[in-house]
């Protein structure tokens, strides 16, 4: 369900009927109280004494432990869509009066700051719902979610009882619900017990010691079935209670299996379980964190782990967003975007790293492809607008910036900095800047470059190797780094950055180190034992930048598919076995260094191939374009705009048309590069409006002509893009003719350089017309 939030959320703004099962999705996010400046929730003794499952009403009682803020005779709670019956002030009975969601209580006196006092209210009717959020009615079942999708602000504790439905108030907690003896009533919490009236009815009483915002305070009552067991925490044993419909009881097991050891990884990463109870009850819609009683769909409880990082990230938030909760709902990242990350990260403690890799790395390919098209542009993560509040940028950006963090601090320094941050801002809220300052202060690393970079600013950091140049000094090779910085989706270069990259040498040998450096370009010098002949960034994918990657080893023949490449290898010969890493470049290429009339490269993407291959390696390369909104509708703009690749071996060449073939429409289709070669490729446009159907179709295509492999040892392939006859030439840097061969109606010429003498040589094709189809300089090694 995780790639149809968006969906979700737009069948419930327009009203679709559909059930919504969905993870986590409520996406809430919260707006001060219209009573908080006023007034202080100490506590809630809420009682519902009736549920009426036919007619959906309820009738209750909260009596509710208050302190001003100001001097106030007059006391202002929120209560929507209930219908107040009467209210007592320190007993004593109170005039009020209701005004859409505020009840304003005349108390008869003037109250003060030092102040305490109670409110106790009784109401009844039909509680308000959404069709996600609000409280629900589900058959003989009934339960609340605690803030909703549509409803401006989003908490929704004043959905079920008068409050100050704010964020950042917090208070504690007893529930107390009167149900039939057959059923049973569920809230936030421990058991304190139940009381047995002896006419068919019993009482619930559930008390929470901590304090909590309204909209994680939880009720559920119908025909449950109890599953429990006991987990022995870092500073407790906590009591695990699982809730669910009677016919759901032997799939508890299967899917919880793993819930131990998902407390126990948190636990180690984040401090202790900030709670009395670890709980998961069956509702009818879900999944919603409410404090020690998660809202847990009844599809989730299936008996396999099909749904286990729903579980994972519903847990997380007893630390993200229970025990420290954003401070405004422009901040909500620090909820959601750590739950996502938790949800990714806990497979690294019970299923290894590479798992966590692969799930981190399709979660990171969505946000560079779908997160500005889903949220409408590119945004930044703190400071996110009302309506993106429960957006992409928020849940899976924030996921792979956290990634991003972890790494920029090593694992150790950052899980030793966010026990930090937990601890100081502990049953409180805290903003972007807090969660900056404090793991800066806790990491001993000031983090501000980096903050400034991924979460103050939309888009993302592109990195990328410029060049490698190695020189032997004694019996170690200095090996110096040329770096670049590029952005997607915004003007910025960021400051402060720490990257690893990866040298690897002819037998494969690999160094990995870290580099610094702030802005456009960067530069370090590394040494090493061995020879290296190619570097990678990021090799084992620690930052999520402007980039995804595929890299592997190539052991027979057949294609490969890369779905998040956006490309598919084919592989016609090969003698050994080869190294390989395809980068999706999720920036513009550079420019063309000499530009021609007409040809437009695309400003958004881009690939590059790496790799140690055979020399007798034969391969086919085809590259998928599409001008949907995601990935190249501001390259193919019209008919008029006919899409080629382009190639050069480095970043010291200019781009090149290569040979290729065409399938598919003018906007959605595939190019296929017949003599695919290692280095960069990024898709063009030929404007025929510029350049001419008739033009473009002959002469425009024949500018180039192309050398690969570029430096060679043994053989050099020359390629020109149409099929033509005339004279090939190469001739070495004194102008002496070393080779000329006719050809006829050809689109390449192979030829045997292994008797040359190493150097430089220049290559020229005269067609039989005297049309000049390109000219390349190459090098023999």
């Amino acid at each position: 369900m995780f790639k149809l939030r968006l969906i979700i959320y737009l069948l419930l703004i327009f009203g679709s009927n559909a059930q919504v099962y969905a993870q986590c999705n409520h996406r809430h996010g919260f707006s001060h109280s219209p009573v908080a400046d006023s007034i202080d929730a100490i506590h809630y003794r809420i009682h519902i004494q009736q549920i009426d499952f036919v007619l959906k009403k309820i009738q209750a009682k909260a009596l509710i432990t208050l302190r001003p803020r100001v001097s106030l005779s007059q006391i202002s709670l929120e209560l929507k869509d209930l219908i107040v019956d009467s209210v007592f002030v320190n007993n004593l009975s109170a005039a009020f009066s209701q005004q859409d969601e505020l009840l304003h209580i005349q108390s008869g006196q003037i109250f003060h700051p030092d102040d305490t006092l109670t409110a106790e209210i009784f109401y009844n009717g039909t509680p308000f719902h959404e069709q996600w959020g609000g409280f629900h009615f589900s058959g003989n079942y009934a339960f609340n979610l605690g803030v909703g999708f549509v409803s401006n602000p989003h908490n929704l504790g004043k959905a079920w009882f008068p409050c100050v439905d704010d964020f950042q108030d917090r208070a504690t907690y007893e529930v107390l619900i009167t149900l039939p003896d057959d059923m049973t009533g569920i809230a936030g919490g421990v058991l304190v017990g139940t009381t047995n009236h002896g006419n068919g009815y019993k009482t619930w009483h559930w008390s929470l010691d901590q304090p909590i915002p309204t909209y994680l305070a939880s009720v559920a009552v119908g025909n449950y079935a109890l599953t429990s067991d006991t987990y022995q925490g870092i500073q407790s044993a906590l009591p695990i209670t699982i809730y669910t419909r009677p016919a759901d009881t032997l799939k508890v097991e299967g899917s919880f299996q793993n819930l131990q050891q998902v407390l126990a990884s948190y636990e180690s990463r984040f401090g202790p379980y900030p709670f009395d109870r670890v709980g998961y009850t069956g509702t009818a819609i879900g999944a919603m964190e409410h404090v020690t009683n998660i809202a847990y769909p009844h599809q989730a409880i299936n008996g396999n782990l099909s749904s286990e990082y729903l579980l994972a990230h519903e847990l997380s938030h007893m630390w993200f967003g229970n025990l420290v909760t954003c401070a405004e709902e422009g901040d909500m990242w620090l909820n959601e975007g750590w739950a996502t990350f938790c949800h990714h990260f806990f497979r690294y403690d019970l299923y290894g790293e590479a798992q966590y890799r692969l799930v981190m790395n399709e979660n990171h390919y969505d946000v560079l492809k779908n997160a500005h098209i889903t949220d409408g542009s590119y945004l930044s993560l703190q400071n996110v607008p009302t309506e993106y509040t429960y957006g992409t940028t928020v849940y899976d950006k924030g996921a792979t910036v956290i990634h991003t963090l972890m790494n920029y601090l090593g694992q150790e320094v950052f899980f030793d900095a966010v026990k930090a941050y937990l601890q100081q801002y502990s049953f409180n809220h805290a903003d972007s800047y807090n969660l900056r300052d404090a793991l800066s202060v806790s990491s001993g690393i000031d983090l501000t470059g980096f903050f400034d970079a991924w979460v103050f600013t939309p888009g993302t950091p592109h990195f990328s190797i410029d060049s490698l140049r190695v020189s032997l000094e004694g019996k170690q090779y200095n090996a110096h780094v040329f770096l670049r910085q590029k952005y997607k989706g915004y003007e910025y270069l960021a400051d402060n950055n720490i990257l690893e990259i990866t040298f690897i040498g002819a037998n494969w040998q690999k160094l990995t180190d870290t580099v610094h450096f702030s802005g456009r370009n960067g530069h370090s010098m590394k040494t090493m034992d061995f020879e290296p002949i190619m570097v990678l960034m990021d090799f084992y994918d620690k930052t999520a930048d402007a980039t995804t990657d595929v890299d592997g080893v190539i052991h027979q023949t057949g294609q490969i598919a890369y779905p998040t490449m956006n490309f598919r290898l084919f592989v016609d010969t090969l003698s050994d076995s080869a190294f390989y890493r395809v980068t999706h470049h999720w920036a513009a290429p550079d420019s063309l260094k000499t530009p021609v009339n007409g040809l437009r490269l695309s400003p958004y993407r881009h690939w590059e191939f790496q790799g140690i291959f055979p020399e007798d390696i034969s391969m086919r390369g085809r590259f998928f374009y599409s001008n949907t909104s995601s990935l190249d509708a501001s390259l193919i703009l019209s008919e008029q705009d006919s899409v080629v690749i382009l190639y050069r071996a480095n970043t010291a060449r200019d781009w090149q048309i290569v040979p290729q073939t065409r399938e598919g429409l003018w906007s959605v289709g595939y190019i296929l590069v017949n003599d695919f070669q290692p280095g960069q490729y990024t898709l063009a446009v030929w404007d025929k409006q510029i350049v001419g159907e008739k033009e473009f179709s002959s002469d425009t295509l024949r500018f180039v002509l192309n050398a690969v492999p570029n430096p060679s040892k043994a053989k050099i392939k020359l390629s020109w893009m149409l099929p033509s006859s005339g004279i090939v030439t190469v001739v070495d840097t004194n102008g002496k003719i070393v080779f000329q061969k006719q050809v006829h109606q050809e689109s390449y010429l192979e030829i045997d350089t292994s008797n040359w003498m190493k150097g430089i040589y220049f290559a020229d094709m005269i067609e039989e017309k005297g049309f000049k189809n390109g000219f390349v300089k190459f090098i023999l090694q």
